[in-house]
């Protein structure tokens, strides 16, 4: 919203500066995002009289011109402009200005003679659309005069970047309201004087709205005998400089009361509309009207218009059409004000990729009680500068009107809401300020909200209105009066410890985007019946690329290694803490769990002298998981062998926790690598967190460091290889009697002296007792007794 300063000044005594005015506005909410100063392109800009016309000796389409410039003296100019006469008010653009489209003035030689400078066309000087030459003023300014004066273009602008509940503000009088709130000052409404003539409107014309749902209300005037000539240029200004074109009287009237009043307004042609009867109805699907930007439309049953009974006239609150406008040839004028369904009109809006002044209006709400007050400003403004008579009386098709709220609430809940200690009759005063009805109903307050505060609808609403008036940078820091003291949730806490883990080994976090592309279950190879492939599909996805929600974090992991793999950056380890989305057969929303992923990929560490050259293998992906169910004490964990499509077969592991598959690790399956584009080996970590969470063991225990020595013994046996080590190591702590502390794998052999078909593997055994030392013979038997449990649940033998 572009505010003219002059015209704000007619609505509202100001007495500040307008950099303070902009500053209290945008502390009110109302955010001030600049302040033009409409005179900068006129910089350089003068007013020039004609001294001398003479024809250019060798050209004869030129004229030189001698100007008198007041304080820069006189200056010769060469033109080819035709109107001009000796004594001639010009604009003048002096050597090194830059006009307001862009072009740059020097000095120049046109057939050997000077010119100083360049006249000016309307058109140069962005005031008409089209110029047949240079542009002479009709008052006798002081040569050297800025144009800007001449043109009374020194006027102020405050840009207002608007929230879009605060429509109310997209009208000027809507923001003179503000400011006098903020001032303490009143609104100067327009004064509306309409003198009417001859037969009532009806005889002229007639409305039915055959879809109230999308037109609540509809109102018209009909003024005949009009003039169609240009605007004043007051009325030009304005427009300008609240951004839009002036056209003709008829059309600039309606643009203006918009700007004013915050209600659209479209004048038809009536001697255009058939039998003068106006129908406002829904489009027929395929359709068709030619709108004014001379764009053919075609329609669909959701879109309103207005018509007659023959054809369509106007794309009801968005654009008018050519079959109705007004031109210079037009008389008669239907006047139409009206208030339209918003989410209608940003439907339309949007499927004709039609974003208007108008439709800009109607989406965000109008008044629908300020209509008729609009209708007659802009009929008085017609009858003033049109010339034309107003027929007696107005059409308003208006079934439902439209009530002004009323919210009750106890006073001091404003107070209790702000921290504040305001009486009540500040309250009352601030609400009445933004021109609300308040009644006082003992310990309570009635306030009745303007129809055109379409944002107020609750006592939180009016207690941020006092708020804002009173000032945010008043209301003192205060606490809520029982403070309970806050702490980190159980889930909040794991995730804290688990990022330190993670960082503190070097791992970095990233995050991904939780939607991706349809085809990411083929570049993971996932099997036609894997679970995975159920996805929530979104409706109206922005893009192809984020076309579905993820159901695995593998696809954002491996996406990351290749994007830094590309740019040669090979040695990376990174995580993410993550949801997935799981579509649940009964269910309208998909389960969400909470997931974490880790990759790696190259090498351990940077290249240094200091530095091993060592590269990520299965075994550090491995022991990341096992760092973390140690860090928890998450007992119960054990790994088996996986089938994930996407992982290396001979180096892909489940992770379980008490039996349950919680998540995977393992090496990058080639086949995927490639179709992601990795040029070294990666290995990928996935595993449920909120599963994985449950086993956290927060209780820390401590026991009493042993008394007596330890006794280590080695176990080397040969095992069918189906046979896993964490299989024997749980066998051995459930044989063995509670004298055995700990059991490690140390060594795995296959090959010469090993059975076909087995494998040898290698325990170190600790033995230790509570009460006493241990001797050999002790050990000895425990280990024989072990042994031969072992072969019977195995076939387990001793090595050689």
């Amino acid at each position: 919203m572009r505010v003219s300063i002059e015209w704000l000044r007619e609505l509202v005594d100001i007495d500040c500066s307008v950099a303070e005015l902009a500053e209290r506005l945008t502390m009110a909410g109302i955010a001030v995002e600049e302040i033009e100063d409409q005179a900068a392109k006129y910089q350089g800009i003068v007013v020039a009289r004609v001294l001398e016309l003479a024809k250019h000796p060798i050209a004869d389409n030129l004229t030189v011109a001698k100007l008198d410039v007041g304080p820069h003296g006189v200056k010769q100019v060469i033109t080819a402009a035709k109107n001009l006469t000796v004594g001639d008010r010009v604009p003048l653009a002096l050597p090194g200005t830059t006009l307001p489209d862009g072009k740059a003035i020097q000095e120049a030689m046109f057939k050997d003679v000077l010119s100083e400078g360049m006249m000016c066309s309307g058109k140069e000087l962005g005031i008409e659309s089209e110029s047949s030459g240079i542009w002479v003023f009709e008052e006798d300014y002081d040569p050297g005069t800025p144009v800007a004066k001449a043109l009374g273009e020194e006027d102020q602008v405050l840009v207002l970047e608007l929230t879009p509940n605060r429509s109310d503000c997209l009208g000027m009088i809507g923001v003179a309201r503000e400011v006098a709130a903020i001032l303490g000052k009143k609104v100067n409404l327009p004064e509306i004087r309409i003198k009417e003539n001859g037969q009532p409107t009806a005889a002229f014309a007639r409305v039915s709205v055959n879809d109230p749902d999308l037109c609540p209300r509809y109102a018209g005037r009909v003024s005949r005998n009009v003039k169609i000539k240009p605007s004043p240029a007051w009325m030009q200004r304005r427009l300008r400089a609240a951004g839009i074109r002036p056209i003709n009287n008829i059309v600039d009237i309606t643009n203006y009361v918009m700007m004013e009043y915050n209600q659209p307004l479209h004048a038809f042609d009536l001697d255009r509309i058939s039998g003068g009867e106006i129908v406002v109805r829904r489009a027929k699907d395929g359709e068709k009207l030619v709108t004014l930007d001379d764009v053919e439309r075609t329609l669909h049953s959701d879109n309103l218009l207005i018509t007659d009974p023959t054809k369509p006239l106007c794309v009801a609150g968005v654009m008018g059409g050519s079959t109705s406008e007004v031109t210079d040839r037009t008389v008669n004028i239907f006047l139409e004000a009206a208030y339209f369904n918003p989410i209608s009109i940003r439907k339309t809006a949007k499927a004709l990729d039609m974003r208007t002044e108008s439709s800009l209006r109607f989406e965000r709400g109008i008044d629908p009680n300020g209509v008729i007050e609009a209708l007659n400003r802009a009929a008085a403004l017609m009858q003033e500068l049109g010339e034309g008579e107003l027929t007696q009386g107005y059409i308003d098709v208006h079934p439902d009107p439209v009530r002004e709220k009323t919210i009750r609430f106890r006073a001091n809940r404003i107070n209790e809401w702000l921290g504040t200690s305001l009486s009540v009759e500040a309250i009352r005063t601030y609400l009445e300020s933004v021109s609300m009805t308040v009644t006082e109903d003992g310990d309570y307050l009635e306030v009745t909200v303007p129809s055109y505060r379409r944002d107020i609808g609750h006592m939180a609403d009016l207690a941020e209105e006092v708020a804002r008036l009173y000032g945010y940078d008043r209301i003192p820091v205060t606490f809520p009066a029982s403070l309970a003291v806050g702490e980190r949730t159980t889930g909040q806490k794991f995730r804290h410890e688990l990022r330190r883990i993670l960082h503190g080994n070097g791992v970095s976090e990233i995050i991904t985007y939780s939607l991706y592309p349809k085809n990411v279950p083929e570049r993971l190879g996932l099997g036609t019946d894997d679970p995975l492939r159920n996805t929530v599909e979104l409706m109206v996805p922005l893009s192809e690329e984020q076309a579905v929600m993820r159901t695995t974090l593998a696809h954002g992991m491996l996406e990351t290694l290749a994007f830094n793999s590309r740019r040669r950056q090979n040695d990376v380890a990174f995580f993410e803490i993550a949801r997935v989305y799981l579509p649940k057969e009964g269910q309208i929303l998909p389960d969400e769990p909470l997931h974490l992923a880790i990759g790696l990929m190259g090498r351990k560490a940077e290249l240094g002298w200091n530095q091993s050259k060592d590269y990520y293998d299965f075994y550090d992906i491995k022991g990341l998981m096992e760092l973390i169910a140690d860090a928890f004490n998450i007992t119960g964990l054990t790994f088996a062998v996986s089938s994930r499509p996407y992982l290396h077969p001979g180096q892909a592991a489940d992770i379980l926790v008490e039996g349950r598959i919680v998540g995977y690790l393992g090496q990058v399956h080639p086949r995927v690598a490639k179709n992601y584009e990795l040029t070294e080996k990666a290995y990928l970590l996935e595993v449920d967190l909120e599963v994985l969470a449950e086993g956290w063991q927060r209780d820390i225990l401590f026991k009493p460091l042993p008394k007596f020595p330890a006794v280590e013994r080695d176990l080397a046996l040969v095992l069918p290889v189906d046979v896993s080590p964490e299989h024997v190591i749980a066998q051995i702590h459930a044989l063995g009697s509670e004298l055995i502390e700990n059991v490690e794998l140390f060594d795995v052999y296959t090959g010469g002296q090993v059975p076909e078909g087995c494998r040898s593997m290698a325990f170190s055994l600790t033995y230790r007792a509570k009460d006493r030392t241990l001797n050999d013979t002790e050990v000895q038997k425990l280990q024989a007794e072990l042994l031969e449990k072992l072969n019977q649940r195995y076939g387990a033998v001793i090595r050689g």
